[in-house]
């Protein structure tokens, strides 16, 4: 969509016939070429926009505050719409400034924004957002695409699109099927939106796609890829919501008692230190990203992970520690609203991983790499 227009949840333009592009065979083979190289990257896990606001000492200025909470009609998501962000040379950074300080005043709002670089999760999926008209805002989680410049940029970008999507898909119980040709299905773009629900008269990304020899379909095709790869991931350490299993061997006198190898997913954001502790200059590391342990060394009487040559994370930010709950406890989102109506109750043992995380003036501990509960119920 044209991210600086006006975007109400008025229903206009139903009758609207959006254009038709066509697909040559040159272009289904330089499709085809792209999600190739799409696949030879890495995914860049996500970044939270009220964290990567805290370390700007920005505001964050949450969507759904002050009532302000657009509710699926079905209780949960449906499915998916892809847009674009037609502004040339405005990246995931540029753009999720530019919304969390104007939303207010264009009446525009995404659940996320990806480029080649980055996936910034604007806010949680739990509620919908004002992306694509009144029938999709209620329907639908609404991810914006940044445009690229070069072909190789534009693979990284679809790839983290699609990898993200997929990994939403599997944490809603959404199965893909592809919706933009026929209005029946989970997943949207815009265009599709368009011409099946109405309330909105934008083509993209079909324009933008086209422009790379790409297509919505051939964007499905990698978002179906990397969903039934993500279907065969499992994460023994934790049950759902990082309550721990019943046969769970950490502990809080031995919180590191099994060291892991091979890939382990981060639940929590993560310094990278040296082999003698101290923080490198790498970037931070951010819950949800996988990572490689190779080996565990103690450093001055704290357990580390090596995760690559003379890289190293603090165990508790993947192992994590068996804490008993106090209290009865809600789940929390990254910004701080109750995730759902989950109650955990006193005496329950629950893993949580890394320090103690403040969001909007409350602490909490993390328990997945996006569902906290109130430190002050342990």
């Amino acid at each position: 969509m044209k991210i600086k227009k006006l975007i109400t949840t008025v229903a206009i333009g139903v009758g609207l016939v959006a254009p038709v592009f066509k697909v040559s065979q040159t272009q289904t083979v330089e499709a085809a070429s792209i999600n190739a190289v799409a696949k030879q990257n890495s995914y860049v896990g996500e970044t939270y926009l009220y964290k990567m606001l805290q370390t700007a000492n920005i505001k964050y200025n949450k969507f759904y505050a002050n009532g302000n909470i657009i509710k699926y009609r079905k209780g949960k998501p449906e499915g998916i719409v892809i847009h674009e962000t037609a502004t040339p040379n405005a990246s995931a950074y540029n753009e999720a400034i530019y919304f969390n300080r104007e939303w207010m005043n264009m009446y525009s709002y995404v659940h996320a924004f990806v480029d080649s670089k980055q996936v910034i999760q604007m806010m949680t999926p739990n509620y919908g957002v004002w992306g694509a008209g009144a029938i999709a805002n209620s329907r639908y989680i609404q991810i914006e695409l940044c445009q690229e410049n070069t072909r190789d940029k534009f693979a990284k970008s679809v790839n983290n699109d699609a990898i993200y999507a997929a990994k939403l898909l599997h944490r809603y119980g959404i199965v893909p099927t592809n919706a933009s040709n026929t209005g029946q299905g989970t997943i949207w773009s815009h265009h599709a939106v368009s011409r099946f629900l109405g309330g909105t008269n934008h083509t993209d990304p079909d324009g933008y796609f086209a422009k790379w020899g790409y297509s919505m379909d051939d964007f499905f095709s990698l978002l179906k890829s990397y969903y039934n790869l993500q279907a065969g991931e499992t994460d023994a350490s934790t049950g759902q919501d990082g309550v721990s299993d019943s046969n769970s061997t950490v502990t809080d006198s031995d919180p590191v008692s099994q060291a892991p190898t091979g890939k382990k997913k981060l639940m929590h954001d993560a310094y990278v230190y040296d082999a003698n502790g101290q923080r490198t200059n790498a970037p931070l590391k951010t819950a949800g990203i996988e990572v490689n342990v190779t080996a565990t060394k103690m450093i001055n009487g704290k357990k580390y992970l090596q995760i690559g040559e003379n890289e190293y994370v603090v165990a508790s930010n993947i192992i994590g520690t068996s804490r008993v709950l106090t209290h009865n406890a809600y789940i929390y989102d990254t910004t701080g609203l109750r995730a759902d109506n989950t109650k955990l109750l006193r005496g329950t043992s629950v893993h949580t991983y890394g320090g103690r995380i403040n969001i909007d003036g409350q602490v909490y501990y993390a328990i997945s790499e996006n569902r906290f509960v109130k430190a002050a119920n342990f």
